[in-house]
């Protein structure tokens, strides 16, 4: 029987950092690779075993549609839960996802760290991962904080492995958050997004898995949620509060965190962190990734959503948005409009400010948006019947219709 075969590989020592190596071997024959570097500095936190590879690549492993075997050791409540996810997978995304049964050489439980419980979190200085770090550590939104104690900032998710420079300002803007918490940022590299993946989908394995690499100091994994709960009736997250936590193993439980909270309600917490103010980094667009270009859709949408607070335009944005790029944004996603700026539009009507130039220009860009989303339905319904007809033509033609 053909299998996918998993070879974990480290930690080892590499241009003076510990590399972590997973090798994917088809079945056909092809390779992969999936690899992590980490500073010298954390190598005592990192697990020997393969639970953080077999985390993170488990949407990869279901795409393949191939049973799995891993040549090293996986913790069994992991492989467990494993099969709830693959299932929820499969069902949302039928004949993309297969549900596989994953085995190891060692299926072993993790040992748990000892001492006191640590936590860590997925850091990227964005709005979602700073309302996580802020509200355990200063215990406010939640009467049952986690012990959080560090946050990773990875290099190859949002900023891609060759913009070095921009990453290492963008990390030196997360370390000075974090710091003001009291918090550590462990830098990271990996290749994640060089698999054959869809990234939409395999975005909370990706941190998941790789929290999970540092078992042996910390027993949880803090993974913020972008999406509040009232809105997964409109769409599935690659990360989301039901699947996420089926990432965990007995020794480390993989938390979803946030997703009470819509946006707004974590920007009116974060603006009483100064440090936040300063340095959040909201954008992936532009073509410095180190800043907001202030020009982009979700640049807008976070400053838009600072003036319907009342909080006015925060540091981190070096400039205001004008009317005119309010009017000129899009195309935008329905999800966008419903769940991003029509709250905006309320917020700002409950604030009295209903009547002002900006809230008028994001109502005609909102009603002109899904204006042009009608046409376009409608172009493509035309399309198709063009082409259904031409078909039964074609067979008419030929003597195959009748």
């Amino acid at each position: 029987m053909s299998l996918v075969h998993v070879w974990p590989e480290g930690p080892a020592e590499k241009n003076g950092a510990v590399e972590l190596v997973a090798v994917l071997e088809m079945p056909s024959g092809s390779w992969e690779t999936l690899w992590y570097r980490v500073p010298q500095s954390h190598r005592s936190a990192l697990s020997d075993d393969a639970d953080g590879f077999v985390a993170a690549l488990a949407l990869r492993l279901a795409a393949e549609g191939k049973d799995v075997r891993v040549h090293g050791r996986v913790s069994p409540s992991l492989l467990r839960n494993l099969e709830s996810y693959q299932a929820a997978w499969q069902s949302w995304k039928p004949g993309l996802y297969d549900r596989v049964t994953i085995t190891a050489d060692v299926e072993k439980e993790r040992e748990a760290p000892r001492g006191e419980v640590q936590a860590i979190c997925g850091f990227s200085g964005g709005v979602d991962s700073s309302f996580t770090a802020y509200r355990h550590v200063r215990g406010v939104t939640t009467r049952f904080p986690q012990p959080l104690r560090a946050g990773v900032m990875v290099h190859g998710f949002d900023i891609p492995l060759e913009e070095d420079d921009m990453y290492q300002r963008a990390s030196a803007k997360a370390e000075r958050q974090l710091a003001s918490l009291g918090l550590e940022l462990i830098p990271v590299a990996t290749n994640f997004r060089a698999l054959d993946i869809e990234w939409t989908h395999t975005f909370g394995p990706a941190v998941a898995g790789l929290l999970m690499q540092f078992g042996r100091r910390f027993s949880r994994g803090l993974v913020a949620q972008g999406v509040p709960f009232g809105s997964y009736r409109y769409i599935v997250e690659g990360s989301n509060p039901l699947t996420d936590p089926l990432l965990s193993s007995e020794a480390f439980r993989v938390l979803p965190d946030g997703a009470e909270f819509g946006r707004p309600d974590k920007i009116r917490v974060l603006a009483d962190w100064p440090e936040a103010l300063e340095e959040l980094r909201v954008c992936w667009r532009g073509e410095e990734k180190d800043r907001n270009c202030c020009q982009c859709e979700k640049c807008i949408r976070n400053i838009l959503t600072f003036r319907a607070l009342g909080l006015g335009l925060p540091p981190c944005f070096e400039r205001d948005v004008t009317d005119r790029q309010i009017l000129e944004m899009g195309p935008l996603k329905e999800i966008i409009i419903s769940v991003g700026y029509e709250p905006i539009i309320r917020m700002a009507e409950k604030a009295g400010s209903g009547g002002e130039s900006w809230v008028k220009a994001l109502r005609k860009a909102i009603r002109r948006n899904r204006i042009e989303a009608r046409m376009a339905r409608t172009r493509i319904l035309w399309r198709l019947l063009r082409l259904k007809r031409r078909a039964k033509e074609f067979l008419r033609a030929s003597g195959r219709g009748k």
